[in-house]
């Protein structure tokens, strides 16, 4: 597969080399009825603070960005096109475009008048991670005339979201916009968003769990998967580097990697490139990293999240290549990890080996552990590896782990941002995840049947939470501002979530 010249073009595209006018236009999407769903009138940035993105960080895809500056600079100010309904919720919504790492207030207002329209509270946001707040009915005529400003309330560094662009059709829900719609949205515009870029998400564990999601659809025959799923990996895959991506702080990391969480999408990329030089990159990358008992880390610190994003891409990599000493290292990854990282009482997302534990079932941890076990289990245990010594605790360890989790399943069927402190609200990416791993653990054999109900159940609410496009919201925050971030109930969209749903209803169809 040749990417080469695709990522030089988008590498070349300026994401700020000054201020690019669009034309508005509204946009609605229709469910399989025929009935409007929503529509959306996408922002034109006229002006914007003459801000400079620093040296060491880059654009993803080369997508056009603009800056909110933090430094008192000139406000963003904005354009929309006039609605001819204004009877339905509106909400103002952005993306951003590189990684933040502080809890921002961003402020819109009306230019003329100054009023204060609505407020965007922002806390530790990922590239392509859409925020976006309701605004009331009386404001949208007034926006329609004047427009709206947009500027720093809180926040001491510049941030940058995502611009409208002609040149890209396919990624509409991630530009600046205003939405208006009914919100819980429906199935239907939950796969619509997956069959577009609208659910692309940095490389790694976050863009993984999309990726993934395409790839279990398009091995049961959805073409409109696979054609996204093409899509997707090429934006990372080059002939000569490798791989090319952002790591964490949006820095460039072309031809190399930042962690061991990179190697979720390598499920994937093996099993439609097997060939590919980037196969080899991370299979190397690992293996350099095995300690003398044959656990993968990042030093000395080892987490759940090495159940999903080493042991089953290596399990997946070891089956195409019929490589049993590569499957038994991903067995082990398991194994290491159920030793360090569980007890009967508790799974804890981090050890740090002689140093202590960290975040006690928090839910998103136990969505990793539990997911990575089942799918690296029903690799390895559908194969010539069978065999190998150590499946059978693991499979022991998954069953056990599953009926203790179910304990904290609510009347709702979901499960909270740590499982069992309920006060910390509920998290669709854990009830998600966690729900998946039931209905793969049901497709394997290894539980009852009967327990499908509970992934019904958990995908039954999880509808409740779609916006009218088909985002999953109530989402516990990526993993930035440690375990006070995620007990205290800010909740955010983040496509890795719409994954594991588009997952679980994948499992269950």
């Amino acid at each position: 597969v040749t990417k080469k010249k695709r990522r030089t073009f988008i590498r070349n595209i300026s994401a700020f080399s000054g201020v690019m006018v669009i034309l508005p236009e509204m946009v609605a999407g229709n469910s399989f009825s025929g009935k409007p769903a929503y529509k959306r009138s996408l922002a034109s940035v006229t002006s914007y603070p003459e801000a400079q993105l620093a040296a060491n960080k880059r654009i993803p895809l080369g997508w056009p960005a603009f800056p909110v500056a933090a430094k008192n600079l000139s406000p963003v100010y904005m354009k929309f096109n006039s609605m001819k309904d204004i009877s339905e919720d509106f909400h103002f919504r952005l993306t951003a475009a590189i990684d933040i790492r502080e809890e921002l207030i961003l402020e819109t207002f009306l230019p003329e008048s100054g009023e204060t329209i609505a407020s965007l509270d922002i806390k530790y946001a990922h590239p392509f991670q859409p925020f976006e707040t309701p605004v009331e009915n009386k404001w949208i005529p007034e926006i329609i005339r004047q427009g709206l400003g947009l500027r720093m309330i809180k926040g001491t560094q510049d941030a940058w979201f995502f611009k409208a662009d002609s040149k890209h059709t396919d990624n509409l829900g991630l530009q600046p916009q205003l939405i208006s719609g009914t919100y819980p949205g429906s199935n239907v515009e939950l796969f619509k968003n997956l069959y577009s870029m609208n659910s692309f998400s940095p490389f790694g564990w976050m863009g993984g769990c999309v990726i993934d999601a395409l790839l279990e659809l398009s091995r049961k025959g959805d073409r409109k998967a696979k054609k996204m799923l093409e899509k997707q990996l090429a934006c990372f895959l080059d002939d000569s580097k490798g791989i090319i991506f952002e790591n964490p702080m949006t820095e460039p990391v072309d031809g190399r990697f930042n962690s061991i969480e990179d190697f979720l999408p390598f499920a994937a990329i093996a099993s439609l490139y097997p060939e590919h030089p980037s196969v080899q990159m991370a299979v190397d990358y690992c293996l350099v990293r095995m300690k003398p008992d044959g656990l993968i880390a990042s030093g000395d610190h080892i987490t759940t999240e090495g159940c999903y994003t080493v042991a089953y891409p290596l399990a997946q990599i070891a089956l195409i290549r019929n490589d049993r000493k590569l499957a038994e290292i991903a067995l082990n990854q398991l194994v290491h990890r159920i030793h360090y990282l569980s007890t009967n009482e508790a799974i804890f997302q981090r050890n740090d080996l002689g140093k202590g534990t960290g975040f006690k079932n928090w839910g998103r941890g136990i969505t990793w552990y539990l997911l990575g076990m089942v799918k690296t289990i029903n690799l390895i245990g559908n194969s010539a590896f069978a065999d190998l010594p150590q499946l059978e605790p693991v499979k022991t360890e998954f069953v056990r782990a599953m009926d203790w989790v179910y304990r904290f399943q609510d009347e709702n069927g979901m499960w909270c941002s740590f499982v069992d402190r309920h006060e910390t609200l509920p998290d669709t990416t854990a009830t998600s995840g966690i729900a998946a791993a039931i209905a793969w653990g049901v497709h394997s054999k290894l539980l009852p049947e009967t327990d499908i109900r509970k992934a019904e159940k958990a995908l039954k609410n999880l509808q409740n939470y779609l916006t009218a496009d088909g985002f999953l919201t109530h989402v516990s925050q990526i993993n930035r501002g440690e375990e006070a971030l995620q007990s205290n109930g800010y909740r955010v969209i983040s496509q890795f979530a719409m994954g594991l749903m588009a997952q679980l209803k994948c499992k269950l169809s």
